[in-house]
């Protein structure tokens, strides 16, 4: 007959194994329900999420060299193929009074930056500051500092009076849709579409080209500013005996712009550089025949700095 436990041999409160298993269902549970709030996401606000996170993080460097943010256009396409056709405003027309209106606030626009930056020198010279007695002494900047502050200020009257001339000669071209200036940071770009420079395949600048390269080419002699002009495609494959792939098209269409600034327009070649991207920095949907003419484009930048 076998032997009653004792009652001091039998333990207290749940099996062992009720513990490890509460934990695992505790878990599952945890699982679900985080599975439920990822489904019932709202769309809409992830998407705005994600494509502002993309905008964030494609800045590759602090150059600019390989920066993928297009920036702000200072002024831009009025009447290209691929302007947005149901746009809540239509853009104004070359020649209106609100074409006139939006180049005027442009320019007003630089020219605020060259006040700010000349009352920026001003406060520098007049500043006071007070010592640890309370006495108070003129900030005293050495001849260098003031010559930088001042350098400054010029190369910013010289970016006002660039902008106004390439306004002035795109509406005599006529080339106001195939041309737009985009602001980012540190860096204005020029950028003209292919279609006005090259004929299709070829990195020659046409007839036009060259008058358009050589007008608006000479409003870069007199910057102090280096320029970088970028060569950029669409994705549609090229293979022919001189260019094997869009990678030689785009260098070579962006070098010969190069030569028409230096060699036509006087513009010193210590300040330019020549560099072609391809395919691999595209600005439109090549999905699209609209996307992809906005992509066979030249981009003239201008480091502002």
């Amino acid at each position: 007959m076998a032997k009653k436990k004792r009652a001091e041999d039998v333990k207290p409160g749940v099996p062992e194994w009720m513990v490890t298993f509460t934990d695992l269902i505790t878990l599952l549970m945890t699982f679900f329900v985080l599975l439920y709030s990822m489904s019932s996401l709202e769309t809409t606000k992830f998407e705005s999420i994600a494509s502002s996170l993309r905008g964030s993080f494609n800045i590759f460097s602090s150059s600019g060299m390989f920066n993928q943010n297009v920036g702000d256009a200072l002024f831009s396409v009025t009447n290209r193929p691929n302007a947005q056709e149901e746009a809540e405003e239509p853009p104004p027309e070359p020649g209106s009074k609100e074409y006139t209106e939006m180049l005027e606030g442009t320019i007003a626009d630089l020219k605020s930056q060259v006040t700010e930056l000349s009352e920026e020198l001003a406060t520098y010279i007049d500043t006071e500051l007070e010592d640890p007695g309370g006495d108070t002494k003129p900030v005293e900047l050495t001849e260098e500092e003031i010559m930088q502050l001042e350098i400054r200020a010029a190369r910013q009257r010289k970016l006002e009076h660039f902008m106004q001339d390439i306004l002035y000669e795109t509406d005599k071209l006529g080339i106001g849709g195939y041309v737009s200036i985009v602001s980012e940071e540190e860096r204005l770009v020029l950028r003209l579409d292919s279609q006005i420079l090259f004929n299709s395949g070829s990195a020659t600048l046409d007839t036009k080209g060259r008058t358009v390269m050589i007008a608006l080419g000479e409003n870069f002699r007199d910057l102090d500013h280096f320029i970088e002009v970028q060569g950029h495609t669409d994705n549609v494959p090229i293979r022919t005996s001189q260019f094997p792939s869009n990678w030689e098209l785009s260098t070579q269409r962006a070098t010969n712009v190069v030569r028409i600034l230096q060699d036509e327009c006087g513009v010193p070649p210590t300040r330019l550089r020549s560099t072609g991207f391809g395919e691999y920095q595209p600005i439109g949907d090549n999905a699209t025949q609209e996307g992809r003419q906005s992509n066979r484009r030249i981009d003239i930048v201008i480091t502002t700095l």
